[in-house]
């Protein structure tokens, strides 16, 4: 998932209840405010007379943020050369209109210190600057989601078997595959990862976005190019949840990428355990799943792949009101982790807000653990900004990220 655009717009009608249509409705209002703030900004700013040109722009302010919304429901209903290009367009508008509306609240902010200096003729200038400043900070934002960069991690693990010691780990997260990060996109990235001569990779969640069930296909290929001598590993992500896991694991079944399930598998001495974003509607005793697996019991450090920075388990909680607090009120008590031993969580989801200002935000709720590695103690916890891009095909928050973790030995205490 990408933080920044709410996921209930992606979720099949079925799926919907009364208070994901309200919040549907609610974020269809803000785009439109959004958009009916920069237009009207852009008629007070160039001085526009003419009543059919204001009539135009009113009913684009309207329009748009409607297109945005149904073309991104259209293209994971049915995904084909059509939708994807009509999803492409609107997409980008999304990325664009925010930067217009960060660049317009900068020009407002300019007007009263500008009308005090300058002339009406040279403040219109000053604002064409800053409308097409948005439009260069938008193409460099595409540009940017589109070369990642590979970022080691250290990490030291109490007990760490010597085996580990010089393997090569990859972690790869929120790739988002779909129209933007297509199957040659994917085959140049599998070409960088395997140039790092993985020993393991971990892919936590969100591989696939914005494409329905069959057009998840034209993707084995490239997935296949990965290598890994001891394995390719995965964990769902949200998105993956909206596709339809029955159809993502058909797909991943013809590659080489091992899902782990709530499961364990034992690589060397480590531990490696996935968990399961939850899916709506299913109930689970994620902690009772992994202590039965027969791999769990027989000790050693752990490595733990959750598409969420957040706790594995839901406090109580509905399945739906732990989807919505992973949004609005993540629960960083990593308490239950580290009740099942584990040394290192390795995460994604929040893309560090993807799109400047939001990192700020993404920060905040997820108090410091949207991006980075923390550790307390003999646990650790890794999240990465992603590979991919939600939503629009643009970072103007961070740069897209590879990440290489290596491991050591803990310092005796």
């Amino acid at each position: 998932m990408g933080y920044l655009f709410p996921a209930f717009v992606l979720i099949p009608f079925k799926l919907y209840n009364a208070r994901m249509i309200l919040r549907l409705i609610m974020m269809l209002l803000i785009f439109v405010v959004g958009h009916l703030f920069i237009f009207w900004s852009g008629i007070r700013f160039f001085a526009v007379k003419s009543p059919r040109l204001k009539n135009i722009v009113l009913r684009a302010a309207l329009l748009l943020p409607l297109c945005v919304i149904a073309s991104a429901v259209a293209v994971r209903f049915m995904t084909n050369a059509a939708t994807g290009a009509v999803y492409a367009v609107f997409a980008v508008w999304l990325g664009l209109s925010i930067n217009l509306l960060m660049f317009t609240a900068i020009a407002w902010m300019l007007t009263p210190i500008g009308r005090a200096f300058f002339k009406a003729s040279a403040m219109r200038w000053l604002y064409a600057a800053l409308f097409a400043a948005a439009f260069l900070f938008s193409a460099w934002g595409v540009w940017n989601a589109f070369h990642p960069v590979i970022k080691t991690v250290d990490v030291a693990i109490p007990g760490l078997p010597d085996k580990w010691r010089d393997k090569t780990i990859v972690q790869i997260s929120d790739v988002h595959l779909g129209v933007f990060h297509t199957p040659g996109y994917f085959s140049n990235i599998a070409k960088e990862i395997n140039g790092l001569r993985p020993d393991i990779i971990f892919i936590t969640g969100d591989l696939f976005d914005s494409i329905s069930a069959d057009g998840l296909q034209p993707f084995v290929g490239p997935l296949n190019e990965l290598r890994a001598g001891d394995g390719i590993f995965y964990v769902n992500g949200n998105h993956e949840n909206y596709i339809g896991m029955d159809a993502v694991l058909s797909a991943l079944k013809q590659t080489r990428i091992i899902p782990l399930r709530d499961d364990v598998v034992r690589i060397d001495g480590v531990r490696i355990i996935g968990v399961d974003f939850p899916e709506y509607g299913v109930e689970r005793d994620v902690m009772k799943f992994i202590r039965s697996r027969r791999d769990f019991g027989q000790g050693g450090p752990v490595i733990l792949l959750y598409h969420t920075p957040t706790s594995i388990v839901y406090k109580g909680r509905t399945v739906s009101e732990h989807q919505t607090s992973t949004y609005w009120n993540p629960d960083v008590d990593y308490t239950a982790a580290k009740e099942l031993g584990v040394n290192l969580q390795l995460s994604g989801h929040t893309h560090k807000g993807q799109i400047f200002p939001f990192g700020l935000l993404t920060a905040r709720l997820y108090r410091g653990y949207d991006y980075g590695l923390h550790t307390d103690g003999g646990f650790s916890i890794y999240t990465s900004c992603g590979l991919g891009s939600f939503g629009p095909p643009m970072r103007t928050g961070n740069t897209p990220e590879i990440v290489v973790i290596r491991l050591r030995p803990a310092a005796p205490v």
